[in-house]
């Protein structure tokens, strides 16, 4: 049996990481000195109430102790393990995947880094249980997903710069208040590292350059907000049903751990 793992920016809500089969390792997150563990989606009381009013927060990767004692449990239950973790380029959860892999040394663990986060990430870790389900090694389902993840799959806009540009993980984008003049800009992750797209005017503008991007037949897609659900993530849920009437269209709460870096009022859109 194919035993997953992955943390908890995956976007899962409890519910649906029983269905999968998934173990979601929590992140943590850190506000004036007290450590909080991420929980599933919708399992995160009031943070944006805790995050609005703390001084100092930070944000922790998985520590390869806890993915180590994870893979453990289910080599000993005679379990093949996949981890797919959030991408590399955005925290070092990819990393101590690896290290906690090359502890346990066995050819029944494999990690994949993502190159994504929230609903890309459950997409992909959702494409590796029906591979498995579909009777697919651990080295096939490794290989496929890591031939998957390079095609865009998330997109997102944000209220501000600021967060990003503290958060170290702009690259070269221009650090600069994002709705100047009421633009918004459209931002992807590609090859696990954020690029701009383009600029939306005003939210309407932001969700229609985002719904832009979603290839013609997407039959699945994510609207994540990271904070409150605001206008933005209304627009961008009213032009994904717009342009794809027959698509299922979910909204989910993007959690603590990316609200931080990305803005409290930040939103994206994944698809299958």
């Amino acid at each position: 049996m194919l035993a997953l793992v992955t943390d908890s920016t995956c976007g899962l809500t409890r519910e649906e990481a029983a269905e999968l089969g998934v173990d979601v390792v929590p992140m943590t997150y850190v506000t004036d000195s007290a450590r909080h563990a991420e929980g599933f989606v919708g399992e995160n009381g009031d943070y944006v109430a805790l995050l609005s009013r703390s001084r100092h927060v930070t944000t922790e990767a998985v520590r390869s102790a806890t993915f180590e004692q994870v893979f453990r449990e289910h080599l000993s239950a005679g379990d093949d393990v996949l981890c797919v973790t959030i991408s590399s380029r955005l925290s070092g959860t990819y990393r101590s995947a690896e290290e906690a892999a090359e502890a346990v040394a066995s050819p029944h663990v494999a990690v994949v880094d993502s190159w994504l986060t929230a609903g890309a990430l459950e997409f992909l870790v959702r494409r590796a249980r029906a591979l498995a389900d579909a009777g697919r090694s651990l080295a096939e389902i490794k290989a496929e997903l890591e031939s998957l993840r390079g095609g865009t799959r998330i997109v997102f806009s944000v209220p501000d710069m600021v967060a990003l540009s503290r958060s170290g993980r702009l690259g070269a984008i221009r650090r600069a208040v994002a709705t100047k003049l009421n633009r918004y800009p459209v931002m992807a992750l590609s090859e696990g590292g954020i690029v701009k797209l383009s600029d939306g005017r005003g939210a309407r503008g932001m969700a229609a350059a985002m719904v832009e991007r979603v290839p013609e037949g997407t039959e699945d897609l994510v609207v994540c907000h990271f904070g409150p659900r605001g206008v933005e993530a209304r627009e961008v849920l009213l032009a994904a049903r717009s342009r794809f009437p027959e698509a299922r269209v979910r909204v989910k709460d993007g959690g603590p751990v990316l609200a931080k870096h990305l803005g409290l009022g930040a939103v994206g859109l994944a698809w299958m």
